[in-house]
């Protein structure tokens, strides 16, 4: 029987665990996202934020198929409400937004940013799925 293992992807240029987002907009065939406090670079078992105000451009999106879940937060575990919204309608709703992102997956064609949402006294779950044919590129200052 032959065996093949699927090497794990973990060399990411940046990390993007604790970055906020402020500003998610769509330009031209590509999402543009805006990180209010920059997000970092791993170095030596540590991460380095960046400098300035860094943004990533996600290239050639479909749209269609870009969502964003936002769930109420009620515990744990158990049942959970909450909405499943176009990428563009919350961009339409929430010109700026306070989005923390905890993690970042990566697939076929695909960013998933999950973290919390914090509008005003409310945070929420919050899951940004962006589908892609083009590459993600970090634009940050030297």
């Amino acid at each position: 029987m032959k065996e093949t293992i699927r090497k794990k992807f973990v060399d990411f240029p940046y990390s993007l665990h604790d970055a906020r987002i402020h500003k998610i907009r769509i330009e031209a065939e590509k999402i543009v996202m805006y990180f209010s406090k920059g997000y970092y670079k791993p170095m030596n078992d540590d991460c380095v934020p960046v400098k300035g105000s860094p943004l990533i451009s996600i290239a050639h999106t479909d749209l269609d198929f870009c969502v964003v879940y936002l769930i109420d937060l009620e515990g744990d575990h158990g049942r959970f409400s909450g909405e499943k919204i176009s990428l563009e309608e919350f961009i339409s709703r929430f010109a700026e937004i306070d989005f923390e992102i905890v993690d970042e997956t990566y697939g076929y064609n695909q960013c998933k940013f999950s973290g919390y949402f914090y509008l005003d006294d409310t945070i929420k779950e919050c899951i940004i799925e962006i589908y892609h044919f083009g590459d993600m590129t970090y634009i940050v200052e030297d």
